[in-house]
């Protein structure tokens, strides 16, 4: 009688290793660790499990354990709730996860920067294109590609300086959002008289008050909310503008990186999204300088837009400075905002000229410096009246209000803007950014990179060392 051939533990082992090389990409195997002597092969195939588990690539499980559906999760919380804490609270109450607040926050720094290192590939790629760049073609076609772009701040400290806070200071967010458009073309300007909600004293004042306070983040105060949708909802029911163009999809953009850098991200950003294919394409902003040195140097074919509601902001400043009587300061504020919202940028800016010479100097009392906010005003006016030209864009169908963007950094600042949040201004900070720029886009892109990104079919626990370079 013939005796079957007996399989040695170690014979087995590079049996499987030598069946999962032809898969892998021939990869060569060179174990590190000792294989035990037992003759049970169950033994034997557990040990083998520890190394090469075929599964893993296809239940894309990566080396935490966790798949991609239940890293969005995770990554969806610590993007959405207002600390790691709650997050984990949230995951153990809704989710029926026990997850510690410090393994959220490792996993979002660490999927965050994979994030930003996409960002930066993509970004180098596209930087490398010869030029003319050729447009990316979207399917389906963009009929109207709207970008804003608006800067908020965040609270960051000295990176990797251990525990506790070093060296506290604010630091600018650029931010940008993509918003996919359709509108309409009109032979007449549809809509040539100031909008109810400019004209209604309320509206604008909580307006201005509001932007005012959001420039100063020390105080960490801001203009009721909810009394000021309350009045923008009654502003809209009174007289709704049909004419503005609609979102179909939203994506976002954010970074602590300066405007030379964050000009190419947006533009890479775009191209993925085939803004450059469009029909239709605007670019909006506030009277920030960097704002328009991106739209010259990556956005020239873009149809440049000063955002309105800064306007609106300056005009009443000028009008509260120079007028001391309440009614005479809010009939002048109207009749300088429709002569803007009807393209007359230059009767406005002429007024005001008359006026600066007659103007109150500064007083040591700290009274309003009259001559300073017509300064400030004109000076606003006559580096932006090219991109003012307000019917025109409401005829095309365009965006004239940076609302949207205005929008994209207060949902960034609800995550990491705070009394006692203090980011890592550096690799963790930007992370956090990447992170929440993903949850609020439309555009699916979390889920996509999980799904994505490749796995490896080794166990962590297989030391780098016991593998060999793949031929």
């Amino acid at each position: 009688m013939i005796k079957p051939k007996r399989w040695e533990p170690n014979t087995l082992v590079r049996a499987v290793a030598s069946c999962a090389s032809s898969i892998i990409g021939r990869a060569r195997f060179k174990f590190a660790v000792d294989l035990p002597s037992s003759r049970n092969r169950w033994l034997t195939a557990r040990r083998v499990v520890e190394i090469f588990f075929p599964l893993r690539p296809i239940l894309k499980i990566d080396a935490h354990g966790y798949s991609p559906t239940l890293l969005e999760r995770i990554l969806l919380m610590a993007g959405t709730a207002d600390s790691c804490e709650a997050a984990a609270t949230a995951l153990q109450v809704v989710g029926e996860m026990t997850i510690s607040p410090r393994t959220i926050n490792q996993l979002g720094a660490e999927f965050g920067g994979q994030l930003a290192e996409q960002r930066d590939e993509r970004t180098r790629a596209y930087q490398e294109q010869p030029l003319p760049r050729i447009a990316t073609q979207s399917d389906p076609a963009v009929p109207l590609a709207a970008v804003f772009c608006d800067g908020g701040r965040m609270r960051t400290r000295c990176a990797e300086g251990g525990h506790g806070v070093h060296q506290p200071h604010w630091r600018e967010t650029k931010n940008a959002a993509f918003h996919r458009m359709q509108s309409e073309s009109h032979s007449v300007d549809p809509q040539p008289e100031l909008p109810a909600c400019f004209r209604n004293q309320a509206y604008v004042e909580k307006l201005v008050l509001g932007l005012k306070k959001a420039k100063n983040p020390p105080s960490e105060l801001m203009a009721s909310a909810a009394e000021a949708r309350h009045a923008a909802a009654a502003c809209a029911a009174e007289e709704p503008i049909q004419w503005q163009p609609k979102t179909l999809l939203r994506t976002c953009v954010s970074s602590l990186a300066n405007s030379e850098q964050f000009g190419p991200q947006m533009a890479a950003e775009a191209d993925a999204r085939g803004f450059f294919a469009a029909g239709k394409r605007a670019f909006v902003g506030d009277g920030q300088a960097y704002n328009w040195t991106i739209q010259r140097q990556w956005f020239s074919s873009f149809t440049a837009i000063t955002d309105f509601i800064h306007v609106i902001e300056y005009l009443y400043e000028a009008a509260k400075a120079l007028y001391q009587e309440p009614a005479l300061r809010w009939q002048h504020y109207v009749e300088w905002g429709d002569a803007c919202w009807q393209g007359n940028v230059e009767q406005v800016i002429a007024t005001l000229q008359e006026h600066l010479p007659t103007a109150r100097a500064p007083t040591a009392s700290g009274e309003m410096e009259v001559h300073e906010a017509l300064r400030r005003t004109m000076t606003y006016l006559v580096n932006n009246r090219s991109r003012m030209d307000y019917p025109h864009y409401r005829r095309e169908g365009l965006p004239v209000t940076s609302s949207l963007a205005e929008s994209l950094v207060k949902q960034i600042s609800k995550r990491v803007k705070g009394t006692e949040k203090f980011w890592d201004d550096g690799p963790r900070g930007e992370a956090i950014l990447q992170i929440r720029a993903a949850v609020i886009s439309q555009d699916h892109r979390l889920a996509c990179f999980l799904r994505d990104r490749p796995i490896s079919p080794y166990s962590p626990r297989c030391r780098k060392s016991s593998l060999g370079n793949a031929t």
